[in-house]
């Protein structure tokens, strides 16, 4: 993910050229794998906590209450990473790009739309 980053980054000047577009289009194809990658890989994690849940001597009540917490974990930390793909897609954007005066604007005033 660095090397997306240094693509976009190297020269201040936005240029909408249409190889710019196609880049970035190439980029979003990347960010969505890597996203698609990471998130499976959590849940397959959270899986297998979940089953070592399940197949332990514990309490039937511990139980319950262990499995319901690994489950907000999974979901908190599955939408941090679909949230950080989103954000770097909004952030490398090309047309959004042209609006900002720099990267360091604050958290939600890169664009209106989700890319």
């Amino acid at each position: 993910m660095r090397k997306i980053l240094d693509i976009f980054s190297s020269n201040g000047k936005i240029d909408n050229s249409e190889t710019e577009l196609k880049d970035y289009e190439h980029i979003i194809l990347e960010i969505i794998d890597d996203v698609i990658k990471k998130r499976k890989k959590i849940h397959n994690h959270y899986d297998q906590l979940v089953e070592k849940v399940w197949v332990s001597a514990k309490p039937l009540e511990y139980k319950m209450v262990l499995a319901k917490y690994l489950l907000s974990r999974l979901l908190k930390e599955s939408d941090r990473i679909f949230l950080n793909g989103q954000m770097l897609a909004t952030k490398l954007c090309p047309k959004c790009r042209v609006n900002r005066k720099s990267f360091s604007s604050t958290f939600y005033n890169y664009s209106d739309k989700t890319h």
